[in-house]
């Protein structure tokens, strides 16, 4: 919750940063783009050491580096300086979603982890509904630098929170009864400690390849939602911020409702006999071509209340794709290549989140509307959705990895 909360403090502060920073519309565009671009960039090496490592220690240190960014960025005095403390934020970000799918699945059955996926992709987007209100009202109150400021000083303490509480399963003392139940339904065991090597391997697969082009998409419109909304809302629909921010916080609601309905649905399936990779990508599929039927609404409504109702269902159907990818991954891929995989997947994401700020900015100074770069999003959406579907081919094993020890079906 608080890694969404912070994504968004410069998407709320959008008009008082240009203003206070002498931005153009397509320079702030380019800075909205450079959290996702290097946190897109990051996924890779970092899941790699989220193999290597472990979900506990790379969350907290990676919440310890995003908060200090988000403390530095208050005292920023020109575009350059807000540049390198987005680029931070990214770094210090990119763990925290391929180690908590990590941590879910080693601390969840098969047939149990869509649920909690769903929660916490859920309290991603949770965050962006409370950061909607809260920091508008934070920052009109004190001005947007100190509302950067709080922002980490909660990071901080979150970290101290997680260090304290959070343990692996190995080091939680569990009984074999417990240990037998988590690995009930597996169809693969984990292969041997993640090496560059296998790192590499995963790029070779038809699975891997429609999965990430998939979330390519999936993250595209996501990204112009995450950060242009209220951008959106005010240059389309002539809002204060004030007004902005309390109205975007009801299609943020109905994310935080479309993740945990996703979750749910992709355990439904599971329990009613479908794969647990199908289980995630049907939910993914629907989402896709849900978002883009109700983005081309929004692109074409002319009205506040119809456009916030298309937007919500917009919104409700993205997080049917943004939930379950990650309930995908966790049955595409052996456990300790999961970090890996979700970094490589998350990279794909959000270097469709990086361009779609800026082409949204450019588009948008372009032709005086949204509507053009609205239409484009939906386009992506209904490829990307075909891709999904047609493209994966089933699970990566260790056997189809190469590992030297191949393991077989559970009994």
């Amino acid at each position: 919750m608080i890694n969404y909360m912070d994504r968004a403090t410069l998407s709320i502060a959008n008009p008082l940063i240009r203003q206070d920073l002498g931005l153009s519309v397509t320079q702030m565009g380019f800075l909205l783009s450079a959290f996702p671009l290097t946190y897109a960039l990051a996924q890779l090496p970092l899941g790699l050491v989220i193999d290597r490592l472990g979900s506990r220690l790379l969350i907290g240190v990676g919440l310890t580096v995003w908060s200090l960014a988000q403390c530095l960025a208050g005292f920023a005095g020109s575009a350059s300086q807000m540049w390198a403390l987005r680029f931070m934020l990214g770094v210090g970000e990119a763990p925290t979603l391929p180690s908590s799918t990590k941590a879910v699945r080693r601390w969840y059955a098969s047939r149990e982890r869509g649920t909690p996926v769903g929660i916490f992709t859920g309290a991603n987007h949770l965050g962006q509904a409370i950061a909607a209100p809260f920091l508008t009202l934070l920052m009109v109150m004190l001005g947007w630098r100190w509302m950067f400021i709080a922002m980490g000083v909660v990071g901080f303490a979150c970290a101290a929170v997680w260090f304290a509480l959070y343990r692996d399963p190995a080091d939680a003392n569990l009984s074999v009864a417990d240990h037998a139940h988590l690995t009930e339904g597996e169809t693969i065991r984990d292969v041997r400690q993640m090496t560059f090597t296998l790192w590499r391997r995963l790029f070779r697969f038809r699975t891997s390849w429609g999965m990430f082009l998939g979330v390519f998409a999936s993250s595209y419109m996501g990204g112009v939602y995450a950060t242009w909304l209220p951008g959106y809302m005010e240059m389309e629909h002539h809002l204060s911020i004030t007004n902005t921010g309390l109205i975007i916080t009801i299609p943020y609601i109905c994310s935080v409702v479309g993740s945990v309905f996703a979750g749910w649905s992709s355990d439904l399936l599971v329990r009613r006999g479908t794969t647990p990779l199908d289980g995630g990508r049907i939910p993914f599929v629907a989402g896709l071509i849900g978002m883009a039927f109700f983005t081309g609404l929004t692109a074409i409504s002319g009205g506040l209340v119809t456009a916030t109702i298309w937007l919500s269902c917009a919104m409700f159907f993205s997080q049917l794709s943004g939930s379950c990818s990650w309930v995908a991954a966790s049955a595409a891929v052996p456990e300790n290549c999961l970090g890996s995989f979700g970094g490589m997947q998350n990279c794909f994401g959000y270097l469709g989140g990086a361009v779609a700020p800026a082409l949204t900015g450019y588009a948008v100074q372009a032709t005086g509307s949204f509507t053009t770069p609205l239409l484009i999003g939906a386009g992506v959406s209904v490829v990307g959705a075909a891709i999904y579907w047609f493209v994966p081919c089933g699970p990566i094993t260790p056997g189809d990895l190469g590992d030297v020890r191949p393991v077989y079906a559970l009994a």
